[in-house]
């Protein structure tokens, strides 16, 4: 199943923006991957000359990455093993705090999961919060 999130909250009057596209597909154990192409969106809206492979993507990959599995772990009644696949990574380079990529990408993936976290992620004042 595709699941998108759109983060879009001001909370404390602090901007937070972020957007990511998940894919989950059955497979043999729980797995997370990244596409090649999270970040063609740059091209869609900068132009065709933008530059994809920017040095705050690691950061934004391994947020992304933590998040997916934070509702991997957390989203109740799965009763098979998923192999997710992370197919666009969007921020504001001024507007993406800290966790708002980790929880956009939590709510992507259970949305193709097709469930909720328990307990979910939420925005609090200073910034995103996954109780465990």
């Amino acid at each position: 199943m595709e699941a998108r999130f759109t983060l879009r909250k001001i909370v404390a009057g602090l901007a937070h923006i972020a957007e990511v596209a998940a894919v989950a597909e059955p497979a043999e154990h729980d797995q997370v991957v990244v596409s090649p192409h999270a970040f063609d969106w740059l091209r869609d809206r900068y132009g065709p000359q933008a530059v994809v492979d920017r040095t705050t993507n690691a950061e934004l990959i391994a947020e992304a990455l933590a998040g997916a599995r934070y509702a991997l772990a957390h989203v109740p009644g799965r009763d098979r093993a998923m192999r997710v696949t992370l197919m666009m990574i969007g921020d504001s380079p001024v507007d993406t705090c800290d966790g708002d990529i980790k929880l956009a990408a939590a709510e992507a993936v259970a949305a193709a999961l097709g469930g909720r976290m328990d307990p979910a992620p939420y925005l609090g004042a200073n910034g995103a919060v996954f109780p465990d």
